[in-house]
């Protein structure tokens, strides 16, 4: 028993029968092919367009259309029911589409139940005529030679025949249809309302139903994700508590070692700080005296900083006030010299320094010492 119609093994089309259908190539001439096709359709059907069920392709260049159309009683009412409203319903000889010859020629797909021709001219590509009829009605030659005759092509034109099933396979941002392993026909998103047949409104609608859904769909998963987020933070937050608890009883087990630690580490602290923080006014002294020429005397000396002391001093010859400067200012552990209240009473000068050191640099020397 002939089949109403055959559905792609995914649920993604519904396949009809070619041979309800009549089909024209039209060329286009604006961007508006919704406009144009139905214009064309209208001129060449002898029924109203509300009567008729229709549908197209554009070819890839946007410079022809392949319309397709039907009249609404050549499907039962029982037939127009059973299509699935998420399936594409589409001729069969859509499927064949993409596998145009190089130059002219004819393809014919030899099914269960029909024989289904295109021809194509040198240049286009699409069909520029098509056949489907029962098998048991035309043999093969005689229905490649009416095809020929009717797309107006030369006798000798090439004629291929394919054998396998035609098939369908959606996704959500096409609908590729394909027979055998040669290259198959892909309509994208934008194209699939342009290709199935049923009305407008039932298609508008549908995108309506596909966008509510879409967005459910994506709400869900939204949902879903922040549950998800939602129990691996509860169980990270459990878990952060039972390591806190355990630390903190681990912690509090070994508090009398902890603070002797840390009295050990103060007492080290201490150490280090006196080690190299305390002054060296000795060291100091000694540096500066190393310099004093023979005339200078130190009267007296204080430390003013841990890396800076203050010498009062007297000298018979007031010129080796600048030599015993300069000789400081030169000494690698001596940051800045600084001389006041130089006076002169009878044969004797006074005068201050205060001599800033490099403690690194003084500790240094002391080290080598």
């Amino acid at each position: 028993m002939s089949s109403l119609f055959s559905r792609s093994s995914s649920s993604s089309a519904v396949i009809l029968p070619g041979n309800r259908f009549f089909t024209r190539t039209i060329a286009l001439e604006t961007a508006d092919a919704n406009a144009e096709v139905s214009l064309a359709m209208e001129a060449l059907s002898p029924f109203p367009a509300e009567h008729m069920l229709m549908g197209f392709v554009v070819s890839a260049d946007g410079k022809q259309a392949l319309a397709y159309a039907a009249h609404r009683r050549r499907f039962t009412t029982e037939e127009s029911f059973a299509w699935p409203d998420h399936c594409q319903v589409i001729p069969e000889f859509l499927a064949l589409c993409g596998q145009r010859p190089e130059k002219a020629g004819v393809l014919i797909h030899v099914g269960d139940e029909r024989l289904t021709a295109l021809a194509w001219a040198d240049t286009g590509a699409l069909p520029v005529a098509t056949m489907s009829v029962n098998r048991d009605e035309t043999q093969l030659d005689a229905l490649a030679a009416e095809i020929i005759e009717r797309a107006g092509l030369p006798d000798e034109t090439n004629v291929r025949t394919l054998n396998d099933p035609i098939q369908a396979e959606l996704t959500e941002s096409q609908l590729t249809l394909h027979c055998g392993k040669d290259a198959p026909y892909i309509l994208n998103k934008s194209q699939l309302d342009q290709a199935d047949i049923r009305d407008a409104d039932f298609l508008a609608e549908r995108r309506k139903k596909e966008q509510f859904n879409h967005l459910l769909w994506n709400g869900a998963r939204v949902a879903m994700l922040v549950l998800v987020i939602s129990l691996l933070l509860e169980i990270g937050a459990g878990f952060i508590t039972w390591r806190a608890n355990a630390l903190g009883a681990s912690t509090e087990s070994r508090r009398p070692l902890i603070q002797e630690i840390e009295s050990a580490q103060a007492l080290s602290a201490r150490i280090t700080d006196l080690s190299t923080q305390s002054p060296m006014p000795l060291e100091m002294l000694s540096l500066a005296n190393q310099q004093r020429p023979a005339t200078v005397d130190f009267q007296r000396m204080n430390c003013k900083t841990n890396n800076a002391i203050e010498i009062e001093a007297r000298t018979s010859n007031a010129s080796d006030i600048t030599t015993f400067e300069r000789a400081i200012k030169e000494l690698p552990e001596v940051i800045s010299v600084a001389s006041r209240d130089i006076r002169a009473r009878d044969t004797l000068t006074t005068f201050t320094f205060v001599i800033t050191f490099k403690p690194e640099a003084l500790r240094a020397a002391q080290r080598k010492k």
